[in-house]
């Protein structure tokens, strides 16, 4: 994916690209599928079947783009479509530097910003798929949302989809790169906190609580023997289950 500008206008190409490599991707990516499928089974109660899973792509993508745009959400306009090709919309930039720059007071306000969006999105009846920091956009003083290639609403309940676009909206700010915030726990049950009070939604909260379950478990088996590690992702494991834990 990159920026290009196109007649004085800025817009975003994807590109992908068929071959024996793409094959063998496949391949890999299927049997990654399958894992995570049984993993799902056996902590969450549901199996999302690989090849739906794996129904995704650029021509997904656009057509989920398209129907998220008449439905009223802001997502970029598909301009351009072919195979292995698709011209988007530019829609401002990630929003993942403005939290990590913003003073304490406006990464509050950012971090509320963030949960009511999503909160407005579920309750529209929607998910994302990718709903990280960084595929969140600021345009005009609004939020946008980008990346739709992932199929997981497809192949789960919409309240666990649901309830996963949260976790990864949560998890992406505890991880957060060249985030320097002694707040970060308090940031997130912040998060949690205006994302349910806007949509209170008893669903996805047992989902979430489901899934908060198995991430304490396990960060509780793993912070004796990598709790003291300094990385970015493994320390943002542990505030994650920190954050979660409040659900119960």
């Amino acid at each position: 994916m990159r920026e290009v500008v196109i007649d004085g206008v800025t817009c975003v190409v994807k590109r992908r690209r068929s071959g024996v490599l793409q094959a063998l991707g496949y391949l890999l990516r299927y049997l990654r599928a399958l894992v995570l499928a049984l993993s799902c089974k056996l902590f969450l109660g549901e199996f999302p079947r690989p090849g739906v899973l794996l129904r995704n792509g650029l021509a997904y993508e656009a057509g989920r783009l398209r129907r998220l745009r008449q439905a009223g959400c802001r997502v970029p306009q598909v301009w351009w479509e072919e195979p292995g090709l698709l011209v988007l919309e530019h829609v401002g930039d990630d929003l993942a530097g403005l939290v990590r720059h913003a003073d304490p007071a406006q990464r509050v306000q950012w971090v509320r910003a963030l949960a009511a969006d999503l909160a407005a999105f579920h309750a529209g009846g929607h998910w994302h798929g990718g709903a990280q920091i960084r595929n969140i956009t600021l345009c005009d003083g609004d939020l946008w949302r980008i990346d739709f290639e992932e199929n997981v609403g497809g192949a789960l309940s919409l309240p666990l989809a649901q309830a996963y676009d949260l976790f990864q909206l949560v998890s992406s700010l505890m991880a957060l790169r060249k985030l320097h915030d002694d707040n970060l726990p308090g940031l997130g049950k912040l998060m949690l906190d205006v994302y349910f009070e806007a949509h209170p939604a008893p669903a996805v909260r047992a989902r979430l609580q489901r899934l908060a379950r198995v991430v304490c478990a396990s960060a509780a088996v793993l912070r004796p023997v990598a709790g003291w590690l300094p990385g970015r992702d493994v320390q943002g494991f542990f505030r994650v289950a920190d954050t979660l834990r409040t659900l119960y």
